[in-house]
């Protein structure tokens, strides 16, 4: 079992190999997850991510996590974006979206 299950989830389901097929792009990804995912499933992931991001790894310790353990496919840096960004962007996409109370 994972110490990150709802990331696991979120990555390894929605942002898999094929992710550009189902959608545009990662916000849309997201946007599905919201709409699709129970109740919940939004505040676990902001937890999730704040906890991840509290253990301080390296940006490439963060990129192997992300890409390895979790089975994101996205090639962030690609588009400029360091890992420890575009993570937090995306939960603060979903605070924002489920009105968690970390939406700023």
């Amino acid at each position: 079992m994972t110490r990150y299950p709802m990331l696991d989830y979120f990555f390894g389901g929605y942002m898999h190999q094929d992710w550009r097929s189902d959608y545009p792009d990662e916000w849309a990804a997201l946007d599905h997850f919201i709409r699709s995912e129970p109740e919940g499933s939004g505040a676990g992931f902001c937890k999730e991510v704040a906890e991840l991001l509290a253990t301080a790894p390296s940006e490439a310790e963060l990129r192997r996590l992300l890409l390895e353990d979790f089975g994101a496919a996205a090639m962030v840096e690609n588009r400029g974006w360091k890992y420890r960004d575009w993570i937090q962007a995306m939960s603060d996409h979903v605070a924002k979206a489920t009105d968690h109370p970390q939406a700023s």
